[in-house]
């Protein structure tokens, strides 16, 4: 898999071209994806975290996005567990040098596709990866 590069509007590399595996964005993807489904997260709420990010410019909208997350758990929109892997993945991907907008929204969208898949899984889905929820599900169909 190749990993993700930020790019600003030009031609040339931004800022801090650390380059950011795509493995780290689907394996929140699928850890938030799971918990929002368990937690009956409403499908516009992970929208409105997707839009949350054009509030704020630069990386400093990740943190105003797990900043929302956290909001809305208080408004009932997100369940705890989800808002709470929201900002972790959030935090790890401003911690990253090159992570940026673009990796977070992505990593959402990722989310949002576990998450429209329906997928029941039972163990607790903070260390779960979108590997090992792929290889479970094919045990499950073939068990």
């Amino acid at each position: 898999m190749s990993p993700v590069t930020s790019q600003s509007s030009g031609s040339q590399p931004s800022f801090s071209q650390q380059e950011i595996d795509e493995r780290i964005l689907l394996d929140w993807g699928a850890r938030i994806g799971i918990a929002a489904r368990r937690e009956y997260v409403k499908p516009a709420q992970l929208e409105n975290l997707i839009a949350s990010l054009d509030s704020v410019s630069g990386r400093e909208a990740l943190l105003a996005t797990a900043a929302f997350a956290l909001r809305q758990v208080k408004r009932g929109g997100i369940g705890q567990t989800t808002a709470n892997l929201i900002r972790q993945a959030l935090l790890d991907l401003y911690e990253r040098k090159g992570a940026d907008k673009d990796h977070a929204r992505k990593m959402l969208g990722f989310a949002k596709w576990v998450f429209e898949a329906d997928i029941q899984y039972r163990d607790r889905p903070e260390n779960l990866t979108l590997h090992q929820l792929l290889k479970q599900l094919g045990q499950q169909k073939t068990g």
